[in-house]
């Protein structure tokens, strides 16, 4: 071959690599590989080139790189990088011109890209991109779980599916929740294939939903990556699912390497000119990448297991297992023994156990899908082998339980069955007498079990995911080729374990993958693993953070047991040693055995009544005959066979159930895949017979009182109307989703009295919702809201007018709480998502009519709705007003009738002596499709359900003493509802909890807590999302009332029925368990709670001011440092923390409820590690923190704290907060006063504009590392001015910081792209949480902008005051006043900020808040508040208007406001300027910066591709002619800058008058004085030469100064003593700062004129350039 210089393309994925030679000349491929790199990355790649090398011998070749592992080729080669998803568009734009969307799939990630025509050139261009972020659900990955879960290899799975003819319900968020999923179908008969077909369309679901966000996904689409490549049948899922005919079906040529194509073809569409492309020897190339793979980079170092092999020896000695094979039966002997059968999720295990209580035999193996086969045929071989020996078996009963207790016992006819947790824990007793904690886990179930005598006193099983359980420690052994038993000795033979923390399967993966670049060998990383399991356990399930409530006797058990490395694990992990059982993985089948004989025996005892107390659990039949079970025969079992019939589709409900039948020989069936009692009757619906047999169930089900159902209908039933108006000849579309589900009879009223005809959607279907799952733009917010798109398709299928959907933010507190006035921000913000991503307008030409409202007290709701409808609909006004006293009434009614139903029920049960159970939830948890029927779990057991609003007196319990400060209504009801739970015998707790909400996880806490201390009960915590996971919940459900009726019986509150439903026999299909009526007892009071203790018991008192250091923890270090001097500036002692990094957030997840929000635990880590740093005293210390009212969970960061200081050993540190008001009075002896509080805001700017100043010159700097030093210091002089005690002490720290950072060297001639940062505030400027984003993004070449701190702040009292004047809502005058001058102050600082900084010639005075959210007021309107709010949308509109063309939003995972304002507005955002390139990343404790890269290199790419426009936009500003004189510009500056002291004299004579204020009114006087100076010196000045308003500015500003230092003197004296007029000259001395801050504004009206006209001439500039 002639030597040649070809293109070489190399993508490195999460599993494979590939390569792809392409010849430039001849443009076509000529050589492509892909292979699979087992982990083994770059020596793979470096195989890979030996291979292309002798393919092509003596070529030359420009080699580029991309995937998740091609930094690491491209940096140890020196070639350049391309991501992933910018080279897959190259090779589509190349061959595939027409195609709209590109859907590719690899191992761990997923892509989607959207393409569109350029209506000028024709050219098909990228319009958007998307990728997974570092959850690798639904790709290859995922499949080879699959493939692993079925027994059969992964090149079959597509022919499997192929041959499926049903869909059931799978899980495509990841492997582990499709495991909960498949498993029990599997046990139950389900077909291979129909599961294999399930999986791919879980996958479909998983990619439409979490990658389309909003975007329409039009045809044709090409389907790319290895697992499209070879799984023809998910293509055609895809296809059907997105409804595509074939002409619209893409596929490529070889769509498994088409990346690396790109990548092939980025070296002339990208790198043409690049010299680094070029490799003239691969055999060398090969050669560096195996030194590079021999000298990994450096990564975190975990301890190994042992310090010696000594240690190892000593401890494997003493933690040796028993023998687990039991010794062969003696000849002729006679074993008598009771058989337990354990059918697990994963494994089937039986035990005999002798009457004695010894373990006699036992089995233990995988259940292979078939549970019943592989059981059969182990009794059969061990009554074989006991034949075979001379001896007899003598099985005395059959108990079952596990997942399969109910088959299990329908198929062998079992005397007794009960559910796991209970059979566990009757085993742990036995074992171990004196167990306090049981933690059993298994293959994909973990429980944790508190014990106090033998009876459970607490539970917690983990939810739908099995993450941490023995399938995710075996998943990850297959995947690096170490077998099971092998796992073990390759962690304790790993010297370097990973560093992994507690993610989940599919989270983890990317945390390996970054470990294996580092060089982490296979051993290293199953140390880790093995320690991921235990760290999930306590962060994830059992989340205890406090080890004593383990108590002093920890017993572990479960087959994941049986391995010593998570023994290992868990004993360094709580710090002491643990008993494991002596039979691990059989405790559930000895525990179901002891529990069948004390069953059998107690029937033998008394006859009729059942007995499945464990009270006698000791209980022994020693010295008489034992009682002999019946049904079960170990010869019958030769002729043991079943049938199952699989998809019957229940046709008895909406459910549709499908089902399958197992018939078993004796004529007995058991029916699986039902949702409800009906679903077990199987028959021809015509049938008389069959039709009696379904009423009769749903009549015995239907008995027993739901309050659910009953809130269900009374919520959408036809209300009485007022008489209306004429006929509006309008039909109302009303989605019968979130807040409808609290407000609809207030709503449906009020427009049907106006005469409006009202439809509202159907009730929810799965159907539904995945018809609008492409339009979710946020996977990772709560199924509630993800409903609402298929509804509002509904609605436009049944033909409505116009679809009603309002925002409102506030509502009036219903409880003793006033702050209780806030709506969950997805709630109040969810109208606003669909208007920016899916509106119906545009979509099916319905107006959607998505009002803003305010509603502080109900004059503000009457005269808002009042105005609404009269604009919107021209109606007037006294029609509206009657209607909405209708409404009113209907709400009302509503109300009253389910408070009666709730006050009936529980008299009920006060007099029967049984229990109901309080089901709180939010009220849009009333969905059946959303709560997965669990009301019904409850009634079929016989056990009435209370919805929280429904429980008497609920909103008339105190609750002051709750750490929490309650903010929402629906808040008080679930606490509220917990504590009457708590304190009456004949109340249960059971909390319903969205995936991903982040409210309910502070709640569950604050429930828990309030529960054990009013009670003392435990609730039920269940959380719930989209995957259809009943028999889990079920089996956590039937757990659950065990656990109860074992307490009541020990407490004496048994009730016969109870006792009935305790201990049951096999069951019955056409007879479901209800609670009969027997006599009872007195009825008892409800009112037994205990008076909860103050929540807040360790005070921040005045004498602690002295003896006390106050920790402050970071938001931005530059923020910390100003809180403390803030702090300081009132006596107090402060010490900012270091920023926080991998301690903090070890210790914060450690510490913090694991769904709570990133911010929250990184803060509160910082605080812990400074504790345990052993630098402070902690009797010495306390803390402080940030706090806010409001929906944020900024506002609870007092309570977490608390919480988490107790927990780790600190409950003597106190706290403190910015919170003037202190409700719970947690520091007495502090109060944040208004002089600090103008400190903080004076402040601010000047924090953010040296911060500005940085980010300008640190990717510029000719002298490394200048511009950071440079900072450190003008940040330390500003600090030391605003120690002083005026606002010329500050300035003049300003002014010299302004001068230090003038001196850094900088060359900006080559501007770079610019990146904006927008998002969560703390993660914005905390490089600990955000991985150091900024200097990552400066060192790819990009300049960053940086949202400013000031608006963060300012936002509170903006939104606040804006409300107050454009919406008039009802707010106390001081309140009012105080908002006003707030707002205002923000100003005059920005003026004295704007002042001193324009001295720097890169400084550019912030677009302020007024003006920087008027572009935004279309997308999200000014006043509304949750998160970041209007900031998000106004930066971004704000820049792009400017020509930056990237934005990176910042969020944390499970962040409530930014599925609002962050990615519920992307694709507005988009519309309106489609060359901009938004990216979210979220952030969770755990995060993979592996991943965050990858995502963040397609950012950089795509800002790289318009380098050049930051430039044009500063020409086209250079040439903007001045709009006014140099010399008016001085005079006016000069002017202002007197005002804005003037107005700051008078804001600090403000601030005294509150915090003292005797001398305030003469205060007051002083400023407007010197106000008034002021304004006459702006009058003059506007007319004036430029000398003459100089020279008067020069007179103002010295009368300023007089009357500053006048109010100075002053304020000295108004601290005297206090004054009772201190309110009302307050707010004399506030309006006087106001009307200094107008002076200063009409002052700088000349140079405003001038701002103006520049701005104007840059949007022009802008505009031309995007023509």
């Amino acid at each position: 071959m002639i030597a040649s210089t070809y293109h070489l393309g190399i993508d490195v994925g999460s599993t494979t690599a590939k390569a792809v030679v392409f010849d430039p000349l001849a443009q076509r491929v000529l050589f492509s590989h892909y292979v699979r790199h087992n982990a083994h990355q770059v020596e793979t790649v470096a195989s890979l080139l030996r291979t292309v090398a002798k393919e092509f011998p003596r070529c030359s070749f420009r080699l580029v790189a991309c995937g998740s592992g091609g930094t690491t080729i491209a940096d140890a080669l020196g070639v350049p990088f391309v991501q992933e998803v910018v080279a897959n568009s190259l090779a589509v734009r190349r061959d595939h011109e027409n195609v709209r969307c590109a859907i590719e799939l690899g191992g761990q990630d997923a892509k989607m890209v959207f393409f569109e025509r350029d209506e000028k050139s024709g050219a098909t261009t990228v319009a958007d991109m998307r990728m997974n972020g570092s959850c690798a659900g639904g790709t290859g990955a995922f499949i080879d779980e699959m493939a692993a879960l079925l027994k059969v290899p992964v090149e079959q799975f597509d022919a499997l599916a192929a041959r499926g003819q049903s869909v059931h319900q799978v899980s495509g968020r990841c492997g582990v929740y499709a495991k909960t999923d498949i498993q029990p179908l599997l046990n139950q008969g389900v077909s291979k294939e129909d599961l294999a077909l399930s999986s791919f369309h879980a996958i479909a679901k998983q990619t439409i939903g979490g990658l389309a966000q909003g975007l329409d996904i039009h045809p044709p689409v090409i389907f790319e990556g290895g697992p499209l490549t070879f799984n023809p049948t998910l293509v055609r899922v895809f296809a059907e699912r997105l409804e595509l005919a074939d002409d619209d079906i893409v596929i490529p040529q070889n769509p498994e390497t088409i990346v690396a194509l790109g990548a092939a073809l980025a070296a002339d569409e990208l790198f043409a000119d690049s010299e680094n492309c070029l490799v003239a020897d691969l055999l060398d190339a090969a050669d560096t990448l195996d030194k590079a793979a021999a000298s990994p980079a450096p990564s975190t170092r975990g301890t190994a297991y042992f310090a010696s092999p000594k240690e190892r020896a000593a401890w494997e000695a003493s933690h040796a297992l028993a023998p687990q094979t039991p010794p062969d039966p003696a000849p002729g002997s006679t074993v008598r023994a009771y058989l337990g059968i354990d059918s697990g999720s994963t494994t089937t295990k039986f035990a005999l156990v002798s009457p004695d209580g010894k373990l006699v035999d036992s089995f233990y193996a995988p259940n292979e899908g078939e549970p019943l086969d592989v059981a059969r045929a182990a009794l059969i071989a061990l009554r074989d082998r006991y034949r075979a020996a001379g001896a007899t078996l003598d099985i005395l009963g059959v108990g079952t339980t596990g997942y399969g207790e109910l088959m299990f016992a329908k198929a062998f006819g079992a005397d007794y069955h009960t559910v796991e947790t209970v059979a566990h824990a009757r085993a742990a007793e036995a074992c171990v007498p004196d167990a306090s904690f049981v933690l059993d886990i298994g293959g994909q179930d973990m429980k944790a079990l508190w014990l106090d005598g033998g009876i459970i006193t607490d539970i917690v099983v983990n939810e739908a995911c099995s993450s941490g359980c023995g399938s995710f420690l075996e998943n990850f052994a297959s995947s690096l080729n170490i077998p099971v038993e092998g796992i073990a000795q390759a962690a304790f033979s790993s010297a370097n374990p990973a560093v992994l923390g507690s993610r989940c399967t599919v989270f983890m993966t990317s945390s390996i993958v970054s470990e294996q670049r580092c060089g982490k060998t296979p051993a290293d990383i199953m140390a880790g693993l093995c320690r991921s399991i235990i760290e999930n356990a306590f962060t994830k399930v059992i989340r205890v953070s406090n080890l004593e409530s383990l108590g002093k006797k920890v017993v572990v058990q479960g087959g994941t047991f049986l391995n010593d490395a998570v023994l290992r694990a868990l004993e360094q992990h709580i710090g002491r040693e643990v008993t494991r059982a002596p039979y691990p993985g059989l405790m559930g089948a000895i525990g179901i055995a002891l529990l069948t004989q004390e069953h059998l025996e107690g029937a033998h005892r008394e006859r009729g009544e059942v007995a499945a107390s464990l009270e006698n659990a000791n209980a022994t039949s020693e010295g008489r005959e034992p009682e002999h079970a019946n049904a079960f025969s170990l010869d019958a079992l030769d002729a043991f066979f079943y049938t199952q019939e699989s998809n019957l589709i229940c046709p008895f409900c909406a459910n549709h159930c499908n089902r399958t039948r197992i018939t078993f020989a004796n004529g007995d069936s058991w029916v699986t895949g039902n949702r409800c009692p009906r679903g077990e009757v199987v028959g021809d619906p015509k049938d008389k017979d069959i039709r009696d047999q379904v009423k009769r169930i749903a009549a015995a089900v239907e008995s027993v009182p739901n309050l659910f159902d009953v809130r269900e209908k009374l919520l959408f039933r036809d209300w009485p109307c007022a008489p209306g108006p004429a006929p509006q000849n309008t039909v109302i579309g009303m989605p019968r989703v979130l807040s409808m589900w609290e407000y609809a009879p207030f709503w449906t009223t009020l427009f049907r009295s106006l005469g409006f005809t009202v439809k509202l959607s159907r009730p929810s279907t799965r159907a539904m919702y995945e018809r609008g799952l492409a339009a979710v733009s946020s996977d990772t917010v709560c199924f509630p809201a993800k409903l609402v798109h298929g509804h509002v398709r509904d609605l436009a299928d049944q033909g409505v007018d116009r679809i009603f959907m309002p925002s409102v933010t506030t509502v009036t507190s219903e409880n003793t709480s006033k702050t209780s006035q806030s709506m969950c921000a997805v709630v109040k913000g969810y109208p606003i998502v669909m208007r920016n991503s899916d509106n119906p307008e545009k979509r099916f030409d319905i107006p959607f009519d998505a009002p803003l409202f305010h509603w502080l007290s109900q004059k503000d709701r009457d005269r808002q709705l009042t105005e609404c409808f009269t604009r919107e609909f021209s109606l007037d006004t006294a029609s509206v007003r009657q209607a909405i006293d209708a409404a009113d009434a209907a709400q009302k009614t509503f109300k009253a009738e389910l408070a009666r139903e709730g006050e009936r029920i529980c008299d009920q049960v006060e007099r029967e002596g049984s229990f109901a159970v309080v089901l709180a939830s939010r009220p849009y948890q009333n969905d059946d499709l959303v709560n997965h029927e669990l009301p019904r779990a409850f009634t079929e057991l016989g056990i009435p359900v209370i919805c929280a609003d429904a429980v008497p007196h609920v909103n008339e319990v105190d609750l002051s003493r709750s750490r929490l400060d309650v903010v929402n209504n629906f808040h008080a009801r679930m606490l509220g509802s917990a504590v009457i739970a708590a304190g009456s015998p004949n109340l249960e707790y059971v909390q319903l909890v969205s995936f991903g909400c982040g409210h309910d996880a502070y709640l569950s806490d604050e429930i828990i807590r309030l529960m054990h201390l009013a009670g003392p009960k435990a609730p039920l915590i269940l959380k719930v999302d989209e995957s259809d996971i009943q028999g889990p919940l079920r089996i956590r459900v039937r757990s659950f009332i065990e656990t109860i009726r074992l307490r009541r019986k020990k407490t004496g509150n048994e009730k016969a029925s109870d006792r009935e439903a305790a201990a049951p026999s096999a069951p019955s299909a056409s007879a479901p368990a209800t609670t009969q009526a027997t006599a009872v007892p007195a009825p008892q009071t409800r009112k037994h709670a205990r008076e909860l203790p103050d929540p807040y018991p360790q005070k921040f008192t005045k004498a602690d001011r002295q003896d006390k250091v106050v920790l402050i923890p970071n938001t931005s270090h530059a923020f910390c440092r100003l809180m403390a001097v803030a702090f300081e500036s009132q006596g107090l002692r402060t010490v900012p923390l270091e920023i926080g990094r991998e301690e903090a957030i070890r210790l914060g997840k450690q510490y913090v409820h694991n769904d709570i929000c990133f911010p929250a635990q990184i803060v509160i880590g910082e605080a812990l590690a400074a504790l345990r740093s052993g630098k402070y005293d902690p009797d010495k210390v306390a803390v402080g923190t940030g706090k806010y009212i409001g929906d944020c969970r900024l506002t609870h960061y007092e309570a977490l704290l608390r919480k988490a200081l107790d927990d780790a050993g600190y409950p003597q540190v106190p706290i403190i907060t910015n919170d003037d008001v202190d409700f719970h009075n947690v520091h007495p002896g502090f109060k944040m006063n208004v002089r600090s509080a103008l400190k903080v805001a004076f402040t601010l700017p000047m924090i953010d504009a040296l911060e500005e100043l940085l980010r300008k010159m640190r990717p510029y700097e000719t002298e490394p590392g200048c511009a950071d030093r440079a900072f450190d210091k003008a940040l330390d002089l500003l600090m030391e001015g605003l120690r002083g005690k005026s606002l010329r002490s500050l300035k003049r720290g300003f002014a010299q910081a302004i001068d230090v950072m003038k001196k850094v060297p900088y060359d900006r001639t080559h501007r770079k792209p610019q990146v904006l940062i927008v998002g969560e505030y703390l993660l914005n400027f905390h490089p600990g949480a955000n991985h150091d984003v900024e200097l990552y993004l400066e060192r790819n070449g990009l300049e960053v902008i940086e949202a400013r701190m000031t608006d963060v702040i300012r936002k509170t009292y903006f939104y606040q005051h804006a409300q107050e004047k454009e919406y008039r809502v009802t707010r106390p005058l001081k309140e009012k006043a105080w908002h006003a001058v707030a707002d205002n102050v923000f100003d005059v600082a920005h003026n004295v900020c704007d002042s001193i900084a324009c001295a720097h010639p890169l400084y550019e005075p912030p677009c302020r808040m007024p003006d920087l959210v008027r572009a935004s007021d279309p997308i999200i309107h000014h006043t509304f508040d949750a998160g970041e709010g209007v900031l998000i949308p106004g930066e971004i509109l704000h820049h792009a208007a400017h020509g930056c063309t990237s934005f990176l939003i910042l969020q944390p995972f499970g962040c409530l406001p930014n599925h609002v304002v962050g990615r519920g507005i992307a694709k507005r955002l988009k519309e309106l300027y489609p060359q901009a390139n938004i990216l979210p990343l979220d952030y969770d404790p755990d995060v993979s910066f592996a991943n965050i890269e990858n995502r963040l290199q397609m950012l950089i790419l795509s800002a790289k591709g318009t380098e050049n426009s930051q430039v044009e936009v500063e020409k086209a500003s250079a040439r903007t002619p001045q709009a006014a004189s140099s010399a008016v510009s001085d005079a006016a500056l000069a002017v202002a800058s007197a005002a804005d002291s003037a107005a700051y004299a008078a804001a600090d004579v403000a601030a005294h008058a509150i915090d003292a204020g005797k001398f305030a009114t003469k205060t007051a006087s002083s400023a407007r004085s010197a106000a008034g100076a002021a304004a006459e010196a702006a009058s003059d000045a506007a007319a004036a030469k430029a000398a003459d308003a100089a020279a008067r500015a020069h007179e103002a500003a010295a009368r300023a100064h007089e009357a500053a230092a006048r109010a100075h003197e002053a304020a000295e004296k108004a601290q005297v003593a206090a004054s009772v007029k201190a309110a009302a000259a307050s707010a004399r001395a506030a309006a006087a700062a106001a009307r200094a801050h107008e002076a200063a504004e009409r002052l700088a009206s000349a140079k405003t004129t001038e701002d103006r006209s520049t701005q104007k001439l840059d949007n022009q500039a802008s505009t031309q350039r995007r023509s």
